[in-house]
């Protein structure tokens, strides 16, 4: 079971414990949302470590948590290979968001008074 999920920008390689996925561009290993790397993020629940720092006054986590698979699953293959298909898609288009942004933000704005 793989605890380290790394990238190498020389060979477009993600690196997945001793496995690996060809071809992943740089701007797909680096895609955030609010500030997260999406894979980071995605990998730290298919790991083998899943704990969890517990912050401020929160609950220790549950024991049900303890239970997962001993071994990489098929599903995880077919899921991650889900999400970098998907953020490849989000990639290309953000210069189309982009564009689609500029426009909203020079066009005319809503003044609403009582």
């Amino acid at each position: 079971m793989p605890d380290e999920i790394d990238y190498d920008e020389t060979t477009q390689r993600l690196l997945i414990g001793k496995g690996f996925v060809d071809n992943v561009p740089a701007a797909v290993w680096q895609y955030e949302v609010s500030g997260k790397r999406v894979l980071t993020q995605w990998f730290s629940y298919r790991k083998k470590n899943r704990e969890r720092p517990i912050i401020g006054d929160r609950r220790p986590p549950s024991k049900l948590g303890e239970i997962q698979p001993d071994h990489w699953l098929a599903e995880y293959t077919t899921e991650l290979l889900n999400v970098l298909h998907v953020l490849a898609l989000l990639v290309d288009m953000e210069p189309d968001q982009a564009k689609i942004m500029e426009a909203i933000c020079e066009g005319p704005t809503l003044d609403y008074r009582r």
